[in-house]
This record gives C-alpha cells, structure tokens and sequence, in this order.
C-alpha cells in the first residue's frame, strides 16, 4: 500500500522523514516508540527509512504515541489538525536557549 498526499499538485511521499520527525518531536527512541507502537525498531526503522509502509492500524497507533493527526503523519498540510508535537518541540528548544540563563 503506498500513501500519496498531494499538496499544490505534487505528490508528496517522504512520509518516512515525517515519522522519525514526530517520533523526536515527542521524545521517543525508536526503540521506545516502537514498544509503545507495538512493532519491532527495525520495523519502525523501516518505515522511517521508506523501505515499508505502515498499515493503518499501525498509523492509528503512530499517531496516538506522537500526539499528532494522521493527516500531519502522511503529510496533508490542509489539515486543521492541531500540531502538539511541533509545539511541543519549539517549546523544548526554548527552554534548552533560557536554561540557566535566568541568572543574567
């Protein structure tokens, strides 16, 4: 099965960077994402690497671990849905710039 967005007419098919993108985004090892996903890390690894493709179970799944839309998975950027991981990472970056920096 091969998923096809299409965003201003152009397919879109690096849905394997999106995976490892949110994967980080959210914190997890592909080892710890993969448990919580319930596959095997070279499995996960396959799909980040687009050497296969996830079912959509296995997408249901990916989304609830790294709190993002299906859509925002495979790369449909019309979607409305929110963006927590995006969030979450900006926010984690922030942090890193202001930690120990109060003192100044």
């Amino acid at each position: 099965m091969v998923y096809y967005n299409y965003y201003n007419g152009k397919i879109n098919m690096d849905y394997g960077k999106r995976f490892k993108l949110y994967r980080e985004n959210a914190g997890l090892t592909q080892r710890q994402a993969a448990e919580l996903i319930g596959v095997n890390p070279y499995q996960l690894a396959n799909y980040e690497t687009g050497r296969s493709e996830p079912s959509l179970d296995i997408l249901k799944k990916m989304s609830k671990v790294y709190e993002v839309s299906i859509d925002n998975l495979l790369g449909n950027r019309g979607s409305k849905a929110n963006n927590n991981a995006e969030l979450r990472r900006l926010i984690n970056e922030l942090a890193k710039l202001y930690d120990g920096d109060g003192d100044d």
